[in-house]
């Protein structure tokens, strides 16, 4: 009954929807039709106006290039040969201003001519291009953008000569020269038509307008009788009449030419997409009403249950049941949702046990060594050596010992904090080293650290542990004296720090085992100390973190820590 509620909710709710759009298009269809006619209006107004915009921004780009070669030294230089040291120097300034000019002309869509003439040196450099080259003779005086006709096709010109003359163009030392080739506009005419204007022209009152290749030229001829008395702005339209039909007529100046871009557009053109609108209106209409409980049977079936089954396993993950996953996967975009619910509690769930690992290992790590150091042969070997130092009158040697013994004693009892420095820990393992270097009096060690490494955090008691089995395994049995060194370094987005010592070493063959079993997943036949160093890593600091051992140049075993460094 509640399902028969809802659908009947949604079907109503879209026909009370539909209902009244029905009625208000019937009445505001025809104060609409002016309203279209004018945006359509706007529109092709701006398409116009854009296009006019990319031209003028062409030419005003072409200005730019034009002004950066009048301002060039090397360009300059090249109109007094005698101020160049040799031969070899006016071939590279040659050279160098050949490859600037081709670089400038070579940059936009439309493609220009752009040369520097040298009349008194007789020569001139241009850029390379299929264009037709530069006129036989250039025209006096500086000048903008001009437009000639020749019998090798119609084009805009522009020169500006060094030193500024309005004379003959002998008279100067350096004349700098675009040239715009009218097929270009053409092409760039023909291209806007393509994208869908009408069929768009360049026009300037007393001269021929430039065509695009597929206007349509008897009408333009015939719409261009009476445009001069028109085009008193730089743009807007106005209606024209060419045989039996009415035309809408748009123009925008291009400042750089002054010329005009215009397009037309037959009145009954503009009105067809209305007619043809209102038709379809009706007609698809009809098909709403029996669309409309189509789709409301579709929403409830496809996104109502789906949804509701979502909320129903998202309220299971609140209650901490990680275990839920999405069963009867939909199809369409449901499908993936329950594909992203399913990876995200599975992702949960492993996340929340690494976790749980980790804390667990941290204790366990904790709490080993404050078993181990509390060892009472570890202290009273200590309190033995504090108190023969002072029957031996040796006070600094027992005030050394105590305050290492109580500095690593402090680090170690400490367990508020997970992370320490690297630093830190280096330091702590430094005391440590002490106590068991007076202790034992059998072996050296040195720290090497890089600065940046030591500013690190890393989970406490990481280090410890290694030197540990250094001096309880390395250094047994040795007769010799030992060396352990300790060294950090950051490599890239990792860091390594590495515990070599002297010791007696063990076999390749032992250690590749021993490598294999800390990787390993749930095995404890290594020594505990050493696999929580491994795991707590791998779990802090995700794949290609951990400890491995190999062996060392000083002769032993070298331990190497690597993880992650922060980003």
């Amino acid at each position: 009954m509640n399902n028969f509620g809802i659908f009947a909710k949604v079907t109503s709710t879209l026909f009370v929807l539909l209902t009244p759009i029905l009625i208000l298009y019937a009445f505001s269809n025809r104060t609409s039709v002016d309203l279209l006619k004018d945006e359509i209006m706007k529109v092709k107004q701006n398409q116009i106006g854009t296009f006019a915009g990319q031209l003028d921004h062409t030419l005003l780009q072409l200005d730019t290039y034009q002004k950066m070669l009048y301002e060039s030294t090397d360009v300059r230089n090249l109109a007094y040969p005698d101020l160049l040291d040799d031969i070899l120097q006016k071939y590279r300034t040659v050279r160098t201003v050949s490859e600037e000019i081709n670089r400038l002309a070579g940059y936009g869509e439309w493609k220009a001519v752009i040369a520097v003439s040298y009349p008194k040196a007789g020569n001139a450099i241009r850029s390379n291009s299929s264009l037709n080259a530069l006129p036989a003779r250039l025209p006096d005086g500086d000048m903008t953008w001009q437009y000639f006709e020749d019998p090798d096709g119609a084009y805009f010109l522009e020169v500006l000569s060094y030193p500024r003359s309005s004379g003959a163009q002998d008279d100067s030392d350096m004349r700098v020269v675009v040239k715009m080739d009218v097929v270009e506009i053409k092409s760039a005419l023909s291209d806007f038509k393509t994208s869908g204007s009408g069929d768009p022209f360049l026009y300037q009152p007393g001269s021929a307008p430039i065509y695009n290749y597929s206007s349509d030229r008897e009408l333009i001829d015939e719409l261009l009788e009476g445009f001069q008395s028109e085009l008193s702005l730089d743009n807007g339209y106005f209606l024209s009449q060419a045989g039996r039909s009415s035309y809408q007529i748009h123009y925008q100046k291009v400042d750089s030419l002054g010329w005009y871009v215009v397009d037309y557009v037959p009145i009954s053109q503009i009105m067809a997409p209305i007619e043809r609108n209102r038709t379809m209106f009706y007609a698809i209409s009809s098909m709403m009403l029996f669309m409309a409980i189509f789709l409301a049977f579709v929403v409830y079936r496809n996104v109502q249950i789906p949804f509701r089954k979502l909320m129903q396993s998202m309220n299971l993950i609140e209650k901490g049941i990680y275990s839920i996953r999405m069963k009867d996967r939909p199809k369409g975009e449901f499908r993936y949702v329950y594909d992203r619910f399913n990876s995200m509690a599975s992702r949960i769930e492993a996340l929340i046990e690494d976790v749980f690992k980790e804390q667990l290992r941290s204790k366990e790590a904790t709490l080993k060594h404050l078993q181990s150091q509390i060892n009472p042969h570890f202290l009273y070997n200590t309190l033995a050596y504090i108190k023969s130092m002072i029957e031996l009158g040796e006070k600094e040697s027992a005030i050394a010992m105590t305050m290492s013994l109580s500095k690593y004693y402090r680090y170690t009892t400490k367990t508020g904090r997970k992370l320490a420095t690297l630093e830190e820990e280096l330091d702590m393992v430094s005391h440590y080293l002490q106590i068991n270097g007076s202790l034992m009096d059998g072996f050296e060690y040195e720290i090497e650290v890089e600065p940046i490494t030591l500013r690190m955090e890393v989970p406490r008691l990481i280090v410890q542990p290694i030197v540990e089995n250094v001096i309880v395994h390395g250094f047994k049995n040795q007769s010799g004296f030992g060396m352990i060194r300790i060294r950090g370094t950051t490599d890239g987005d990792h860091a390594r720090l590495t515990v070599e010592d002297s010791g007696v070493g063990m076999e390749p063959s032992v250690m590749e085992a021993m490598n294999h079993r800390l990787r390993a997943a749930n095995t404890e036949e290594i020594e505990s100390g050493m696999k929580n160093v491994h795991q707590r890593l791998k779990l802090l600091y995700g794949e290609g973190s951990g400890l491995t051992l190999r062996e060392s140049p000083l002769g032993g075993v070298c331990a190497e820590l690597i993880w992650k460094c922060p980003e």
